[in-house]
C-alpha cells in the first residue's frame, strides 16, 4: 500500500510540473530574422490630435496656440485633460485660417505635410508636428496590473504594453493571448503565442488605438477553481484518504 501511495504521489507531482516551454517567452528568437513591421497609425474619427505649428515668425502662428489666452489657473486645469483637435465622425478637423482638413486614411506624417501645404499661403515656411493624444490600450486578465493605458507615442509593441501592465502572472496562458482590434468598424480577433517569436514580424506586433489584450488563465488556474482541481488539494485529499484507510485497517 505504501509503495502504491508513493507511485500516486510521483504521478501527481509529474503531472503538476510546468515545462519551460510553457513559461519562456520568444524561445526560437535565434531562428527568425526580425524585420521592422511598424506602420504609422491611421487617424480615425474620435482621435484627439495635438497639432504644433511653428514658423520663423512666432507671431504668425499665435492663432494656433490654443492655450496662449488662458490664465495660469485655467492652463493648469486644461493640462489635466486632453487638449487637442477632435477628429469628427466624417474624418475632419477644423483649423484656424484653413478651415476643415480631411484626415481620412492619413497618418500623422501625411497629415502634417497636408497642413503645411495648406498653411503656405498664410505662413512662411511652416513646420507642423502632429501626434495622437488618446492612444489607449486595455490589458485585461492574468496580468499583475490590468487596466487601460494611455500612450504618448505611437510605436508601442505588445511586449512593451505587457511590461507596463506588470507582465503576466504565473497563471497566465502564454500560448493564447487574445488581441481584439477594430478594423474598419468591425472587431477582429488574433491569438498570439508569446512562447514563439514569429509574431515579431506580424502586423499585430505594434498596437493600435483601442486595442484590447486579454490574457486567459492557464489550465492550472482553471482547474484550481474546482474543489479537487488544485494539485495541492488533490494531494491533501489522497493523503487523508490513505491515512484513514491505514487507521481503519489496523
Amino acid at each position: 500500500m505504501n509503495k502504491g501511495f508513493i507511485y500516486i504521489l510521483l504521478f501527481v507531482f509529474i503531472c503538476s510540473c510546468a515545462s519551460k516551454k510553457d513559461l519562456y517567452y520568444f524561445q526560437n528568437i535565434d531562428e527568425i530574422n526580425i524585420e521592422n513591421s511598424f506602420q504609422y497609425l491611421t487617424i480615425k474619427p474620435g482621435d484627439i490630435l495635438d497639432i504644433q505649428i511653428k514658423a520663423l515668425n512666432p507671431e504668425s502662428v499665435q492663432v494656433f496656440q490654443r492655450q496662449s489666452s488662458l490664465g495660469q489657473q485655467n492652463a493648469q486645469l486644461q493640462s489635466r485633460s486632453l487638449d487637442g483637435y477632435l477628429v469628427d465622425s466624417d474624418g475632419t478637423i477644423n483649423l484656424p485660417l484653413i478651415g476643415n482638413v480631411n484626415t481620412s486614411n492619413l497618418n500623422i506624417t501625411t497629415l502634417s505635410k497636408d497642413i503645411e501645404n495648406a498653411l503656405t499661403p498664410y505662413i512662411k515656411n511652416p513646420s507642423v508636428n502632429v501626434r495622437i493624444l488618446n492612444f489607449r490600450v486595455s490589458i485585461l486578465g492574468e496580468v499583475n496590473n490590468p487596466g487601460t493605458f494611455t500612450f504618448f507615442e505611437e510605436r508601442v509593441s505588445i511586449p512593451q504594453a505587457l511590461g507596463l501592465a506588470g507582465d503576466l502572472t504565473i497563471n497566465g496562458d502564454r500560448n493564447n493571448v487574445l488581441l481584439v482590434r477594430d478594423m474598419g468598424g468591425k472587431k477582429t480577433s488574433y491569438f498570439i503565442d508569446l512562447t514563439k517569436s514569429k509574431f515579431f514580424n506580424s502586423s499585430i506586433y505594434f498596437l493600435k488605438q483601442n486595442d484590447i489584450l486579454y490574457i486567459r488563465p492557464n489550465n492550472a488556474k482553471i482547474k484550481s477553481s474546482g474543489l479537487v482541481g488544485n494539485t495541492g488539494t488533490l494531494v491533501s485529499l489522497l493523503t487523508l484518504a490513505v491515512g484513514l484507510f491505514i487507521i481503519i485497517t489496523r
